[in-house]
């Protein structure tokens, strides 16, 4: 037997040990169980720079935007995608701003957030081109932001269904074989394995245009991503005015007019979700729950693989009547009060994870609450280089480090915190 021994630390090193621990604790997240993790706290300027890699801030002409999602782990990695564009066109220069929140995966989120803006502008484009003066009705413009989202999800259903000409009943009578062939070509560039890959998942669209002359802003919503308008009160004092209607099982008209559409179906809005699987009541994508059951059955069951659910099948026996998830967004004119100009109004928009964030705030003090940290740095004299960046701050803990540390260095096997886009925009 051999015997090692090892010498006794000294006090110097014992001392370097403790230091280098020195800045790790654990945390419940907020969660109160017994479950504790471990993380690093931060200090200055280290925290606000690890923050600023996590958050990718972005400013252009007023337009400010981040998005956020601190797990290193791949499957993971964050499904958010937004846009900020300037549009130079007849008339001057328009703002289309936009946040796509996706879920399930990343091909239809990815695809809406390449199509859609660009639907739009070159509807817009040909609409301004077609009128020989610069004024224009706003309808128009808010039929422009809906046409895009309902032609674009359309084309994602159309080019599924398309893939079997002969429609349900030459369907029904294929071999698995048959189907297979059809779908499953990847190994040719897989184009037809896309196509119903993006019918598995979806995304939410939150769009915005605002004229050259800044009076008047238009939103598109479809989900649950959030708008709200930021401005001055009579009394001097910053409020806030939603400019959404959330589309989830928290908005009781969605899960009535759910119910309403499928009379008798009592798992069509489950546990305040669609069939009890979609928060979601309206989405881009979701195809598998907009069209007859058969086509997931015998199609979309072969990529069991692509599903995050164990037993997908379970909830395609809930389908009965489709669509149960709607294209249909809330479109609005806004127009901008004379005089809002620069520090007077703000713009932000944001997906769920943001007011997931003040969990402990419903949605209007939650809202309020934003309205206030951007009012106070558009009136200072400084104000912050990225508003979008003080909001998430301020929804990670503000000036207590410890807080903002745990988002940014726990170690945790799972995801601790929901995607996070915001874009703030000043008139």
């Amino acid at each position: 037997m051999h015997v090692v021994s090892l010498p006794s630390a000294n006090p110097a090193e014992h001392r370097r040990a403790l230091d280098e621990v020195s800045d790790f604790a654990s945390t419940d997240m907020g969660r109160g169980g017994p479950a504790r993790w471990t993380y690093r706290v931060l200090t200055e300027p280290h925290l606000s720079a690890e923050l600023r890699r996590h958050a990718h801030p972005y400013s252009a002409n007023g337009v400010d935007g981040i998005t956020f999602q601190p797990s290193p782990i791949h499957e993971f990695r964050n499904q958010d995608r937004s846009r900020v564009e300037h549009w130079p066109m007849h008339g001057g220069t328009w703002v289309f701003a936009a946040i796509f929140d996706g879920h399930v995966g990343h091909h239809t989120v990815d695809h809406a957030a390449q199509a859609i803006p660009a639907m739009v502008k070159h509807a817009l484009d040909s609409y301004l081109r077609s009128s020989s003066r610069t004024a224009y009705a706003p309808e128009r413009i808010s039929g422009i932001l809906s046409d895009a989202i309902v032609r674009f999800d359309n084309s994602i259903t159309e080019a599924f269904i398309n893939l079997f000409p002969g429609g349900p009943s030459t369907l029904q009578r294929m071999t698995e074989g048959q189907i297979r062939q059809i779908v499953d070509d990847r190994a040719s560039g897989g184009r037809n394995y896309m196509t119903a890959v993006r019918c598995l998942q979806g995304t939410t669209a939150l769009l915005t245009l605002t004229d050259p002359s800044k009076s008047n802003l238009w939103i598109a919503n479809l989900g649950d991503s959030q708008a709200v308008l930021a401005g001055r009160n009579p009394s001097g004092q910053w409020g806030v005015n939603f400019a959404t209607t959330l589309h989830d099982g928290d908005n009781h008209h969605e899960l009535h007019r759910l119910r309403h559409e499928h009379p008798g179906e009592r798992d069509c809005a489950r546990d305040n979700r669609v069939i009890g699987f979609l928060g979601p009541t309206r989405s881009v994508g979701d195809t598998w729950l907009k069209v007859p059951a058969l086509y997931s059955q015998r199609v979309l069951l072969s990529m069991r693989h692509e599903w995050n659910v164990d037993r997908p099948e379970h909830y395609i026996s809930r389908i009965r009547s489709p669509p149960y998830v709607s294209n249909e967004p809330d479109v609005q004119h806004l127009p901008l009060p004379r005089g809002s100009r620069g520090r007077d109004l703000a713009l932000i928009m944001c997906s769920d994870g943001l007011p997931d964030l003040y969990s402990r705030l419903s949605r209007r003090d939650a809202a309020s609450h934003w309205a206030r940290v951007v009012g106070r740095s558009l009136d200072a004299r400084s104000p912050a280089p990225n508003l979008a960046l003080l909001l998430l701050r301020d929804a990670l803990g503000g000036d207590d480090v410890r807080l903002v540390s745990q988002y940014l260095t726990v170690e945790m096997d799972e995801k601790w915190t929901d995607d996070v886009t915001i874009i703030v925009q000043r008139f």
